[in-house]
């Protein structure tokens, strides 16, 4: 804040898919399956806070708390450990 010595960080993640692209249902004509991968792991960082009157929406929002706490905490823990003295 304004006159004092703290600062945080802000940290913006986003989620990625570990196989970008599936080539095999790509060549097999499933088209859509062949990104399905991407456009699920975008949906976690994709829009903050979804509607959750419905199940799917609390599930979404269930699955990005997970996300960006593990995100954090592993953030946290490799600054910590690239300390020396700890």
């Amino acid at each position: 804040g304004f006159d004092t010595y703290n600062t945080n960080n802000l940290r913006l993640w986003r989620a990625l898919p570990s196989e970008e692209f599936d080539f095999q249902a790509f060549n097999e004509f499933r088209y859509s399956e062949a990104v399905d991968n991407r456009r699920k792991a975008e949906d976690l960082s994709a829009v903050l806070y979804p509607n959750d009157d419905e199940y799917e929406g609390k599930l979404l929002r269930l699955k990005q708390q997970y996300f960006f706490v593990s995100a954090s905490l592993q953030d946290l823990l490799r600054e910590f450990i690239k300390k020396p003295d700890r």
